[in-house]
C-alpha cells in the first residue's frame, strides 16, 4: 500500500508514502558520482533518496538524481512479471532498475528511451531478499511516466495525472478515475430541482462520493483529487507544505488496514524538491519535517547514510504561522 505523487506548480516536487506492516530499516542514502552499482558502469550522476543498504548496494524505495530526475518503486504484487535474461536486451534485476536509471539518465526523455531496451529480471540481491514485485513512476519537470513489467512485456505509459498507487495496472486505474470526473471543490449547483430551494447542508458537498477507503484504486482517486483541487501561495516552502497536505489524505493510520504481514501504517512520507535537491521526510513516529540535501555531499566518495532513528535533522523550512 503506497502512493506516489508528482507535482509541478512553479517548483517540481516528487515523493511518496511507504505503507507497510513493518519497517524495512529505511534510511536516507546519498550515492556519489562514480560509485559502482551492480550491472552498470560507475554512475554518472549522484543520487539522493530513501532506502536501505545491502552489501554496499543502495536499494532505493524512492530517490532523485542531481539533474532533477526522480523515481519511486511501488508494490505491484499481482501484475508484476519478471523474465529470464533475453539476448539483445539490457537485462536488469528489479532491485537495480532505479539506481541504473537515475545513475545514468539526466532527463525523463532519456530514461524512457533507455528503459525501452531493458528486460527486468527476477534475480534477487541475496537469498534473504527475494525479488519484490514492483512497478515504478519516473518524473522530471517535463512530466511523468509509469513503468510496468507485466505478462505482455515491459510497458511504459505517459502519466500526466501525476499519481501512482499499487494494483491494478495503470490503464485500469485511469478507467476508474473517469467515474469521478464530476467531483469538484466549489459549491454545488442545484440541477436536481432548480425550482425548489435545495441548499447544501455544508461546504464540500461537491466532493460527495470521493472514496475514503485505503484500497489502491481509492487512494489513486483521492490523491489525484487533492492534487488537482489544492492550492498554495507562491514559493517552494508553500508548495512543499501543500505536497505534504495532499499526501496526508492517503496516509494510513495503524490498525485501519490489515495485511497478512500485520497492521499497515504509513512508515514515512517523502518529498523531493528537484530544484534545491533537498529531500523532506516525515515518519509515522514523528510528524516533524526533516530534511537532507545533496549539495553538501557532492564530493563524497562513499555512501552517506542518515538514520531516521537518530537526532532529528532540522528542516530549512520556517515554521508554519
Amino acid at each position: 500500500m503506497c502512493t506516489a505523487l508528482h507535482l509541478c506548480d512553479g517548483c517540481h516536487l516528487f515523493g511518496r508514502t511507504l505503507d507497510f506492516a513493518h519497517s524495512f530499516g529505511e534510511q536516507g542514502v546519498i550515492t556519489p558520482r562514480r560509485y559502482n552499482l551492480p550491472f552498470a558502469d560507475p554512475i554518472a550522476y549522484s543520487i539522493i533518496g530513501i532506502g536501505r543498504v545491502e552489501d554496499k548496494t543502495p536499494l532505493y524505495f524512492d530517490a532523485m538524481n542531481e539533474c532533477g530526475l526522480a523515481m519511486a518503486a511501488l508494490h505491484f504484487p499481482r501484475s508484476a512479471v519478471y523474465r529470464p535474461p533475453v539476448e539483445g536486451m539490457y537485462n536488469l534485476p528489479s532491485y537495480a532498475l532505479m539506481g541504473w536509471a537515475l545513475g545514468h539518465c539526466a532527463t525523463l526523455t532519456e530514461a524512457v528511451a533507455a528503459l525501452g531496451r531493458v528486460n527486468v529480471t527476477g534475480e534477487s540481491i541475496s537469498r534473504d531478499l527475494p525479488a519484490t514485485p514492483l512497478h515504478w513512476m519516473l518524473a522530471d519537470r517535463s512530466g511523468a511516466a509509469v513503468i510496468e513489467s507485466v505478462a505482455s512485456g515491459l510497458r511504459i505509459y505517459e502519466n500526466p495525472y501525476g499519481v501512482l498507487t499499487n494494483e491494478p495496472t495503470f490503464p485500469h486505474q485511469l478507467t476508474r478515475l473517469c467515474d469521478y470526473a464530476h467531483l469538484c471543490a466549489s459549491t454545488p449547483v442545484n440541477r436536481l430541482a432548480p425550482h425548489l430551494p435545495l441548499v447544501p447542508c455544508s461546504g464540500g458537498t461537491s466532493a460527495l462520493g470521493l472514496p475514503g477507503d485505503f484500497s489502491s484504486p481509492s487512494r489513486f482517486v483521492r490523491a489525484f483529487y487533492a492534487k488537482e483541487q489544492s492550492r498554495a501561495d507562491a514559493g517552494a516552502e508553500e508548495q512543499v507544505r501543500r505536497f505534504f497536505h495532499v499526501m496526508h489524505t492517503v496516509q494510513v493510520p495503524r490498525g485501519c488496514a490489515v495485511s497478512p504481514e500485520g497492521e499497515v501504517r504509513t512508515l514515512y512520507t517523502s518529498c523531493a524538491d528537484t530544484d534545491s535537491l533537498t529531500y523532506y521526510v516525515t515518519t509515522y513516529g514523528s510528524g516533524r519535517l526533516r530534511s537532507f540535501s545533496l549539495g553538501a555531499y557532492g564530493g563524497a566518495e562513499d555512501l552517506t547514510v542518515f538514520s531516521f532513528d537518530e537526532t532529528e535533522i532540522p528542516s530549512p523550512l520556517s515554521p508554519s504561522p
